[in-house]
This record gives structure tokens, sequence and C-alpha cells, in this order.
């Protein structure tokens, strides 16, 4: 690709981007936990690490919690090995560059082929008749395009050498990282689970029963930390009819759905709670006046005992569970 397209490739990322940010798995419903009112299966054990993990991990003797990481950009094939014992060793800081770098690595493929053809689409475009406000769109386009393809390079840099078999272990570093209380992690990990990476969950379908295992205490740890986006995520679970897999899991459940938007309603910002207020009176027209209270009652001691000062801000309309 000569230099023009690599510039311009760059842009139409940049400009989808903008537009964008402007703009079950069928189980018997598992037991209700009491203190928090989620109606999820009992944890288990974590997740065994793959292979690759543990041959990394074999040996953690050295390895100090919280010491310096890699410099970033340092090619992930260099890295790989000691950041994963450290993640497997309870280090947050090496988990979470670790399935940060493996994120980037695991979309650059396709990253790189859509960008090719949003390439060859603008550079066909005639700039003879364009007004001068329209060059100086177009060229502002193409000068952020530049910073773009440089960050691309730098991913490039950073995944050549990258295999499948590093790439299989994302979900389960991500799984670590949101054990060990990443918050970006453990909403990625809870929204979308092995989802996220669904070629590796074909081949690999014993996630599917680790993201039953771990889902519980992730939400018990979300709650505790007070994490909007876990309530979110809770409270669109269990309305009937959502096909996530966390609903998967939960179940439909029209008191559990109350209680948790009751929650998010109490934390909301200010512009937010005509439309919630909406949405919690649709839903309690078909709850009694018991189940009501107690929610109410759930709503604010919660609230109280764990939210108290925080809003909903970290929940944008529209926002990605794993959106890093």
């Amino acid at each position: 690709m000569n230099p023009r397209r690599w510039l311009v490739v760059g842009a139409v990322l940049i400009a989808i981007t903008g537009a964008y940010f402007l703009g079950r798995i069928g189980a018997p419903k598992p037991p209700p936990i009491v203190r928090t009112g989620i109606a999820v299966g009992d944890a288990g054990t974590e997740a065994a690490p793959g292979k690759l993990q543990a041959s990394a991990a074999k040996s953690v003797i050295g390895i100090v919690k919280g010491a310096p990481l890699p410099a970033p950009g340092t090619p992930l094939k260099d890295t790989f090995a000691d950041l994963q014992a450290r993640a497997n060793n309870g280090d947050v800081g090496a988990a979470t560059r670790l399935y940060h770098d493996l994120s980037k690595c695991s979309h650059l493929r396709g990253s790189e082929w859509k960008n090719a053809g949003e390439a060859n689409d603008l550079t066909s475009k005639k700039t003879e008749n364009m007004t001068p406000a329209q060059l100086r769109t177009y060229q502002a386009i193409l000068s952020a395009m530049e910073l773009r393809q440089q960050a691309d390079r730098k991913n490039q840099e950073l995944c050549d050498g990258v295999g499948d078999e590093m790439l299989g272990s994302l979900v389960d570093n991500i799984a670590q990282a949101a054990r060990l209380g990443d918050e970006d992690a453990r909403a990625c990990y809870l929204g979308q689970g092995p989802l996220y990476d669904a070629r590796s969950m074909l081949k690999h379908p014993e996630s599917l029963r680790n993201y039953r295992s771990n889902a519980s205490a992730l939400i018990e740890a979300g709650l505790t930390a007070g994490d909007w986006r876990v309530v979110d995520l809770l409270q669109q679970a269990y309305e009937p009819g959502s096909q996530s897999l966390l609903a998967g899991l939960v179940g439909a459940d029209p008191v559990q759905h109350y209680r948790y938007l009751k929650l998010y309603r109490l934390g909301a910002e200010q512009h937010r709670v005509a439309r919630l207020d909406q949405q919690l009176a649709a839903v309690a027209s078909n709850l009694t006046s018991g189940q009501l209270a107690e929610a109410d009652e759930w709503a604010q001691r919660t609230l109280q005992d764990n939210f108290e000062g925080s809003s909903t801000n970290t929940t944008p309309p529209g926002w990605e569970a794993c959106e890093f």
C-alpha cells in the first residue's frame, strides 16, 4: 500500500470511531444468594489455566508482585511468559497488561483487512470538485490518519510472532484479571465471557463451565466495590427476554430486574432519571406491593452501603462492557 493509502487507513478508522462514540446458555435456574439477591450458581473453584498458562507459571520463584512491567510496546512474544507467570501468581498489573496486549493482537488482523477496504473506497474519491470546507475536512482526516497509522504500526510490532496459542489464552487472562480486581476485566468477563473470543470458545467449550463458576464471585466483588457497570449488567440480564450470556446464567426474573434497575435509578445522573422512572413504572405494574417494598428497601440499603457518593456516569448510554 502506498504512503497515501497508509494515511487513509487511519483516517477511516478515526472517522468511524468518532461516529461510534457520538452516536441462554440453557441451564436450570440456580439458587439465589440471599445477601445480595443474585440468582446465580455457587462459585466453584477457579478455572484451571490452559497449557500455555501452566507452562508459563511452572516457576514463580523470584516473582515480585508490583514489580515494574516491561516497557510499553515490547513485543508480546518476548514478555508473554513472564507476564503470564506473574498474572497467575496474583500480580494484577501484569494480568491487566497481558489481556490488554492480547486483545490488541486478537483484533489486529481483522482491523487491517477492514481498513484496507475502507482505504480503497476513500482514495478513489475525486477532490477536484470539493469545496474549500470539504477539502479542509478531507485534509484533517488524512492528517489524523497518519497518527492512527503510527499506532497501527506499533501494534504490528507488538504482535509480531504472536500465534494462535497465545491468542487463545485471552479470555482466561481476562477472567484472571477480573478475579484480581481489575474493574474493566470484570465488566467484560461478566458481559461477554468466552463469547469475547468465540473461536477459542468453540475449541474450549469448558470455558462456559468456567464462566458459570466465576460469575457469582465476580458479581459479589463488583457490588461490594460499588461498580455501577455490574449493576447495569445485572438489571439488563434479569429483564425477561434478555439474550446475553449473563442472562442465560441468572435467568429472567422481574423482581430482580426491578431491584437492580431501582438501585441504578438511585445513582443515576439527573438527565437520565425521567427515562428510568418510566422503565421502573412499567416493571412495577407486574409486581406486588410487598415485592416492591422489599426491593425498594434493598436498593436504598445497598446504595448507602456500597455506592454512596458515586453515580452511573461510568455507564453512559450505549457503553460496551469490553471496550478497553
